[in-house]
């Protein structure tokens, strides 16, 4: 593995590369305000220790204290975040990013925008993603709601990893006190022979987050905070921040929170982990296929769509939210059906006023929108 000091910018580090950062700072107690101080200044993160995900921070500019309210706030950015065991920055550059810039600079290379698609639709069932994965997304709003529901959630475990257990079954569990263990059900259609569904174990924190290491609940400063007074387990900097995060959500969970204090407490007290801090259900995330408010075309769009095992042909979306008559109640719609061309028809021997097909799935690897002039088939 690499020397760990490698991971500071040459300026925090003293002249022997074995001799840590100049700061002296420990690891349990620095901030990043106390090892990056000056424009320039970076480090490196490293997100999941198994795949490697390696992000570079870098100081870009630095401001006055009377200038900054010491608050969290994304600003801008670009493309989506990689899934999640998708096998690190190496991997994801070779199978999905090298891919997705040759669709960019060449959009009428067909072999490459299905080669694109084809990996892109190996991480539908990825935690983070549990749907269509298109690499150039990226909503600003979105990332932002993201960010107001990360300030808000308590710290990570650090004597726990996520683990999942195929079908739904049990894994390995540990919690602590102030401690809970969820098991979330997760749909996957590459589970069906199994019954569509997976088990994902978290053990996380109910215990509120010392004042040391956490951020307001609302706004992301890490100064001055003061808990809820009913829940104790809330943090805020301000009353203004308290007023604002109570009429965005905290109103609702304010409740279930001292509770949850109260039980802690109570474990606090007998030295003893609550017994029933296993098990813990987390829901079901349910595999979205499309988001009816969102289909990326409308009827009239000329698209390539697949007709079979390694065969595409192309047509028009005829229809949005298609169903057939003899569909249950229980199966969702289709996002598209789509007329085939009489080239495609011809080619696969259908009468053209039969030709109709539908998608299952709102995505390239089913549907995938022709470039401006047309293409050439690659069969």
């Amino acid at each position: 593995a690499a020397d760990a000091t490698s991971w500071l910018s040459p300026s925090l580090l003293s002249e022997d590369p074995y001799a840590g950062p100049k700061s002296g700072l420990k690891p349990e107690s620095a901030t990043l305000g106390d090892l990056l101080r000056n424009v320039g200044d970076y480090c490196f993160y490293n997100y999941d220790l198994g795949d490697g995900w390696i992000h570079r921070l870098t100081v870009e500019q630095v401001v006055s204290v009377e200038e900054s309210d010491g608050s969290v706030v994304l600003i801008e950015g670009a493309m989506r975040c990689p899934p999640e065991d998708g096998g690190g920055c190496q991997q994801y550059q070779e199978e999905i990013l090298d891919l997705y810039k040759e669709q960019m600079e060449n959009p009428f290379n067909v072999e490459n925008a299905r080669e694109l698609a084809e990996a892109c639709f190996k991480h539908r069932g990825g935690l983070n993603v549990n749907g269509s994965f298109r690499p150039g997304d990226f909503d600003l709003l979105e990332r932002k709601l993201a960010l107001a529901e990360a300030l808000s959630s308590r710290n990570s475990t650090r004597n726990s990893v996520k683990t999942f257990a195929f079908p739904i079954g049990n894994a390995f569990e540990q919690a602590r006190i102030g401690q809970i263990s969820v098991v979330t059900k997760k749909q996957d259609d590459r589970f069906d022979h199994m019954g569509g569904f997976a088990s994902f174990h978290e053990t996380i924190n109910v215990k509120p987050d010392p004042l040391d290491a956490t951020l307001c609940n609302q706004c992301g400063n890490p100064n001055d905070l003061k808990a809820c007074s009913r829940c104790h387990s809330a943090l805020y900097c301000s009353r203004d921040c308290q007023a604002l995060h109570w009429k965005a959500g905290h109103k609702k969970k304010c409740k279930k929170e001292m509770v949850a204090y109260e039980k802690y407490q109570g474990e606090l007290k007998r030295n003893k982990a609550d017994p029933n801090r296993f098990g813990i259900s987390g829901g079901t995330l349910l595999q979205k296929r499309y988001t009816p408010g969102k289909l990326r075309f409308q009827v009239g769009d000329k698209v390539e769509c697949m007709i079979g095992p390694e065969q595409w042909g192309t047509g028009r979306i005829v229809r949005c939210l298609y169903r057939e008559d003899d569909w249950p109640l229980s199966k969702e719609s289709a996002p598209y059906q789509i007329k085939l061309d009489r080239k495609t028809a011809d080619r696969v021997g259908i009468p053209p006023q039969y030709a109709l097909i539908y998608s299952d799935w709102d995505d390239d690897i089913k549907v995938r929108k022709l470039p401006d002039g047309g293409m050439e088939y690659v069969d």
